[in-house]
């Protein structure tokens, strides 16, 4: 983790933090507000309404804030029923205003909603279901529409006479697929966040790279969700969804920037480090403004909207940059590559809905971009998996090497080299342990087995020993191969004297059992000798080296004395 990650992730965290406290605060506080109160198929009436009660003024859906008059809030439309011949439903759906649905001056229907002080002030994107009865039969219905924030955010559209089940049911066909991408979205940010926490993917990237771009991937899926209307038939609080969709796209550019900082390390740069700060920082503004309830989410979204335009300018210039360096050089570009299609998609994608967008508000604003999120995610966990598989692959050939470097080809044990380095980082103090206990062992009769049995029988005696001393005092250190027939177990922690006594113990048990196997034509003789260094500094180490030898070398003499 560099400098800036060291403060930024947490801050992020924090931040995220933040939003999940609104949310359970909401959901703690919030009462219930209680507003006064077929066929088989269904017509659409979108284009039926009008601004006066005699029917001569049509009213256009897509600009109701036009009409609106700003003193006031308040637009009223009317619409005359069409003959019934039972019960039927009129369905609409409403954005970031409330409504009331009259007949003959008679409030018949309201928004419904929860109130919570942590709530934004609107009462969401929601879908609106009357049922009206047979007496109302071409009946003047007044739709009463009351204004939220400005007449921008004035919107009523999708408004269908019939049966509710059909209508439901046909919206629900008509938005599988955006359902399906939003799903696979999830699932694929799901697999990222898993990958990344896989230690074989630790050990080869040692970055959180896959984690923030899954977290990114499942927040953009939530978004995507919500954005498809799909979900508010079936969720009762209709303002808990919007005050998460605002939440996302507060939330949702900084773990690109952080998974940016993984694959390219802007944070070294500190324009970049600062423009993460200043994100960092109207996050916790955002929270602080919701909880206060001095304003709501959203109406401090187009600054969510800039960060993340300008997250992804970022990483466009940062592609392109590191893909013409290694143009120039020859190098691999696939993963590059990979990630500008993933950008131009997303790109194409935004610019077309910008447009759609800014000719009227449409109930789905992810309709493009949800399939160019898609394809952007998917070439960015591609590319970055093509590199992960690289360095994987080096480093397992690296560990390899590794291995022979420092093991005993005969025994598995460190060898002489392993030994001398662990050696010099206990000196050199960058272990931190303040005890060090040493156990010197020697194998008796190596050379004369070698002479009188063969190389063969000789090597066996050696692995013999080495698997009894890696049983014994391996298991409260490190075992060690530093000569022909000389053996070192380096142990640290606490209580070293008692940890010695009990591998001893184990050890001896070992070797007479070792020799009492039927068959063997020689015997396993072992000496050992122990010291304890107080303090890991050079000299006390070379001390405890030489009075474990020393000891080492008397119980030599009196194993061989004993046989005599």
């Amino acid at each position: 983790m560099n400098k800036g990650e060291k403060l930024i992730a947490p801050m992020y965290v924090l931040g995220l933090l933040g939003m999940l406290v609104i949310v359970i605060a909401v959901y703690l506080t919030r009462e219930s507000d209680q507003g006064g109160k077929g066929t088989t198929d269904y017509i659409d009436i979108s284009a039926d309404w009008t601004l006066d009660r005699e029917g001569t003024e049509p009213a256009d859906l897509s600009r109701l804030g036009g009409y609106m008059d700003e003193e006031t809030g308040v637009l009223s439309i009317y619409h005359r029923l069409p003959p019934m011949d039972g019960d039927e439903s009129l369905v609409f759906r409403s954005k970031d205003v409330y409504t009331k649905l009259l007949i003959d001056g008679e409030v018949i229907y309201e928004t419904e909603v929860y109130e919570s002080r942590f709530y934004n002030r609107s009462p969401g994107n929601l879908w609106n279901i009357v049922k009206l009865h047979d007496n109302c039969s071409e009946a003047l219905v007044e739709l009463q529409i009351d204004m939220v924030y400005d007449t921008n955010a004035v919107t009523v559209d999708h408004t269908m006479w019939g049966d509710k089940t059909d209508i439901i049911q046909a919206f629900l066909k008509e938005k599988a697929f955006g359902i399906t991408v939003s799903m696979l979205m999830a699932i694929i940010g799901l697999i990222l966040i898993a990958i990344g926490l896989m230690p074989a993917y630790s050990r080869a990237r040692k970055n959180h790279g896959m984690i923030w771009l899954g977290l990114y991937a499942v927040l953009i899926s939530v978004w995507s969700v919500i954005e498809t209307n799909v979900i508010q038939f079936l969720v009762t609080d209709m303002r808990i969804l919007q005050l998460i969709d605002n939440m996302i796209l507060i939330l949702d550019s900084m773990p690109l920037l952080l998974y940016l900082n993984c694959e390219y390390q802007i944070f070294r740069n500190r324009f970049m480090r600062v423009f993460c700060y200043v994100d960092s920082l109207y996050i916790f503004a955002a929270v602080l403004i919701q909880l206060s309830g001095v304003s709501d989410l959203h109406l401090v979204l187009h600054v969510a909207g800039l960060a993340m335009i300008a997250s992804c300018v970022i990483l466009l210039v940062w592609v392109t940059v590191e893909l013409c360096r290694r143009i120039r050089r020859h190098q691999v570009v696939l993963n590059y590559v990979l990630q500008l299609s993933g950008m131009g998609a997303l790109g194409i994608s935004t610019l077309c809905e910008i447009v759609r967008h800014s000719q009227s508000d449409h109930m789905d604003r992810a309709e493009y971009m949800r399939v160019g999120m898609l394809v952007f995610i998917v070439c960015l966990a591609v590319s970055s998996q093509l590199e992960t598989y690289r360095l994987f692959e080096n480093g397992l050939k690296y560990d390899i090497i590794s291995s022979l470097a420092y093991s005993d080809g005969l025994t598995g044990l460190g060898n002489r080299t392993a030994y001398l380095e662990q050696i010099e980082a206990y000196a050199g103090g960058e272990t931190g342990i303040s005890q060090l206990g040493i156990v010197f062992l020697d194998v008796n009769d190596l050379k004369k087995v070698n002479d009188n049995q063969g190389h063969e029988k000789g090597d066996e005696l050696l692995s013999a020993a080495s698997k009894i001393i890696a049983d014994s005092f391996g298991r409260y250190g490190k075992a060690y191969r530093i000569g022909g027939d000389e053996f070192c177990v380096l142990m640290t922690g606490v209580s070293l004297q008692e940890s010695y006594e009990a591998g001893l113990a184990e050890f001896q048990k070992l070797i007479r059992e070792a020799n009492m196997v039927k068959g063997r034509t020689y015997e396993i003789q072992i000496a050992n000798g122990f010291s304890i260094c107080d303090t890991a500094r050079r000299e006390k180490i070379d001390e405890a080296v030489t009075a474990a030898d020393t000891a080492m070398y008397e119980n030599k003499r009196f194993l061989k004395n004993r046989v005599v």
